[in-house]
């Protein structure tokens, strides 16, 4: 990586190494080195600028990039909403497993930036956005729901445009979700940040009809 794409990546961008996490290796991703002192460099942020979340292929983001790869007739031929994209390993699991379309999206302009970089890495095309796109065919969906805004917005208005397949970590204190489980894995954090061994469950998320909220 050059030193002004670096730069562009903030504090934390001098110290990306390309590394392949393990439950999903076919991938390589520009991640966060083992020696990286997290505190160190969190307190070099500028006001306005956020941790670098996506500098890390979260336990979630793992797991569902995982049953996308295997599960390719998922989202093969399908436009894919990759919903809270950090590192963008999710949309570039729908992108290898033969989807149409791939739409990134996260809030972070510099992880939009670290997304189309990790597609560099891996010959592959995904479209970054900062904004929901007017409709999609299925929307993926690791970790979203730790903030009560926006699990109401994935659990009742998101569900009336498509399903949702949905990995969630199972932090305490988050309800359990009502919804069929398809699969749970171990995945951890990587780089690992002491974070202990989760267990991640992935559900399937029906389309909701627009005349049933409420």
């Amino acid at each position: 990586m050059s030193s002004s794409l670096q730069n562009q990546l903030g504090a934390f961008g001098r110290h990306l190494v390309l590394r392949r996490p393990p439950l999903i290796p076919e991938f390589q991703l520009w991640l966060l080195g083992d020696d990286v002192d997290l505190e160190s460099g969190c307190a070099e942020l500028t006001e306005g600028e956020v941790p670098p979340y996506w500098a890390f292929c979260w336990g979630a983001g793992q797991a569902l990039a995982r049953f996308v790869l295997d599960h390719s007739e998922r989202v093969r031929g399908k436009r894919i909403l990759d919903l809270g994209t950090g590192s963008g390993v999710v949309a570039l699991a729908a992108a290898r497993a033969g989807a149409k379309e791939v739409i990134a999206l996260d809030l972070d302009p510099v992880s939009r930036q670290a997304v189309e970089l990790n597609a560099v890495a891996n010959d592959l095309e995904v479209v970054t956005a900062s904004a929901v796109p007017q409709e999609w065919d299925l929307m993926l969906a690791a970790d979203v729901l730790y903030e009560t805004g926006l699990r109401d917005w994935v659990l009742n208005v998101a569900r009336v445009t498509a399903p949702i397949l949905l990995a969630d970590p199972e932090r305490t204190g988050t309800p359990r979700l009502p919804f069929p489980m398809l699969e749970r894995f171990d995945a951890r954090t990587f780089p690992d940040v002491d974070s202990p061994q989760r267990s991640v469950a992935l559900y399937e998320l029906p389309e909701r009809e627009a005349n049933s909220l409420g």
